[in-house]
């Protein structure tokens, strides 16, 4: 009994003092991962075409630290995760990217509004022709999000459970009338100004302050100019 317990008190010995080598082997691994890292992105930057995306970040024009969020979250398919590295990375197979890359065509224009070359960054935010549908109903879903979310906060009563099921109305009032929210409505302003129909609203009538939200979907290198 008494060489069992000696036994044991002599592993928690050696298991509460400091392993140099481990450390060291420790601090290697680290050393080696972190250079091979550095190394993977430098060589990823120094593409022409698709190294568009992490020349944006190190321009900060996007944020390094929000835009991948959605990675780390695990919300999505492995299938859908893929699709939309390879839209950022501006390796889906456009008319640009076929006729520059794979040289598959001759002509890199755009289908539909044949004006600009067929690139990720001109179908998703810049293409004339979508942006009198598609986009219009893309931000209006990311409105609704909004105008949901908000709803929540200011506990403005909502009809829906979920976000994707609401439908914003022009004005919403809270009980008591604290809060007043009013969707893609008009201001009234001293002078002239081109833009003076924010999307949301958001007016606190114990304060008589209002807060103006006005909704941007851009491309990485458009973030800065929509900003401003």
């Amino acid at each position: 009994m008494n060489s069992i317990i000696k036994t044991a008190a002599k592993i928690e010995e050696e298991l509460s003092q400091p392993n140099e080598k481990s450390d060291a082997k420790q601090d290697e691994i680290q050393h080696t991962t972190s250079s091979l890292g550095e190394s993977l992105k430098k060589e990823w930057k120094n593409t022409v075409m698709h190294g568009q995306y992490i020349r944006n970040i190190d321009r900060q024009l996007i944020s390094e630290k929000d835009t991948f969020l959605w990675l780390s979250k695990g919300d999505l398919k492995a299938e859908t995760e893929s699709e939309i590295v390879a839209a950022q990375d501006q390796a889906l197979q456009t008319k640009y990217y076929t006729t520059k890359i794979l040289n598959m065509e001759t002509d890199s224009k755009c289908k539909l509004c044949q004006q600009f070359d067929e690139t990720i960054d001109h179908i998703i935010p810049a293409c004339p022709i979508q942006a009198k549908q598609r986009y219009i109903k893309t931000q209006d879903k990311v409105c609704a999000q909004l105008h949901f979310n908000i709803c929540k906060e200011t506990r403005v009563q909502l009809d829906k459970k979920h976000w994707y099921e609401h439908a914003p109305k022009i004005v919403e009032t809270r009980k008591g009338g604290k809060v007043t929210m009013l969707q893609n409505q008009q201001v009234q302003t001293d002078r002239t100004i081109a833009s003076n129909k924010p999307d949301i609203t958001v007016r606190d009538n114990e304060k008589g302050t209002c807060r103006l939200i006005d909704v941007a979907i851009s491309g990485d290198r458009y973030v800065i100019k929509k900003e401003a």
